[in-house]
């Protein structure tokens, strides 16, 4: 039996493409396009079978590795948000409203060195 219509993706691939749906509804300050993408992230995770969104704590680490030598300063905010958030002094509510507005207020665009 041959299945034509299916296509062979990695499952690191689709986690990806979530991850970055959540980045940029994270971003985006518009309710009807941030409605849009989350839909789209939970198209993509039934189409996977994978439910578990990634954790507030891997996408704040992931950040905060990823901006380490271009935003020092955004780093360290992301640094202490991260222990915070990993000594149990904030909540992963608490976490993401701050991520949020660290990455605002250090948007990469406008800082100058």
């Amino acid at each position: 039996m041959s299945n034509d219509n299916q296509i062979l993706i990695q499952i690191e691939t689709m986690q990806k493409i979530i991850k970055e749906l959540n980045q940029i509804s994270i971003l985006c300050s518009e309710p009807h396009l941030k409605m849009k993408i989350e839909g789209l992230q939970r198209y993509v995770s039934s189409v996977i079978e994978w439910d578990n969104k990634i954790s507030t704590e891997d996408l704040i680490y992931e950040k905060m590795v990823e901006v380490k030598y271009d935003n020092p300063d955004l780093h360290l905010k992301l640094y202490m948000l991260y222990r915070d958030l990993m000594s149990g002094r904030i909540s992963k509510i608490d976490a993401m409203s701050s991520y949020e507005s660290c990455l605002r207020l250090f948007n990469l665009d406008d800082m100058v060195y």
